[in-house]
């Protein structure tokens, strides 16, 4: 099988690995997100269900899209709040793929760069981000 080479690879792809695709998007930076699950999977799967967003609308979003049919001043329901992330990374063409669990993560020996083993196969990246929970 042959390693599938990227500049900069994404590890979770939830808020914090959505927001880094969108900055290197805009500064034209090649990259890839993994996210093990689905996108915003520890919102859907592990939370107390009456959790909310930890500000207002109008404060916890992602620049260029406003939560749909919600207050500003209201705290969003982690449901809405997992849908919005997934509806965020089809507005910006994330490279995401979904289903691919990262197991190793190692320097590349005598070169800059890491070598990363996933559940899909060997992946090389220039630089990594590791973005796999709250932040």
């Amino acid at each position: 099988m042959s390693v599938e080479k990227v500049d900069t690879l994404i590890v979770g792809g939830g808020q914090a690995g959505l927001a880094m695709s969108e900055h290197l998007s805009k500064c034209g930076v090649p990259h890839l997100v993994l996210e093990r699950n689905r996108i915003a999977e520890r919102w859907r799967s592990e939370r107390w269900d009456s959790l909310v967003a930890n500000g207002p609308a109008w404060h916890d979003r992602f620049p260029g899209m406003e939560f749909s049919d919600t207050d500003p001043d209201a705290f969003v329901a982690k449901e809405k709040v997992a849908d919005y992330f997934v509806a965020y990374a089809q507005m910006i063409a994330a490279p995401v793929r979904c289903g691919v669990e990262v197991r190793k993560v190692q320097r590349l020996v005598g070169r800059a760069g890491f070598q990363v083993e996933t559940s899909d196969g060997e992946i090389e990246a220039r630089s990594l981000v590791a973005a796999t929970g709250a932040f």
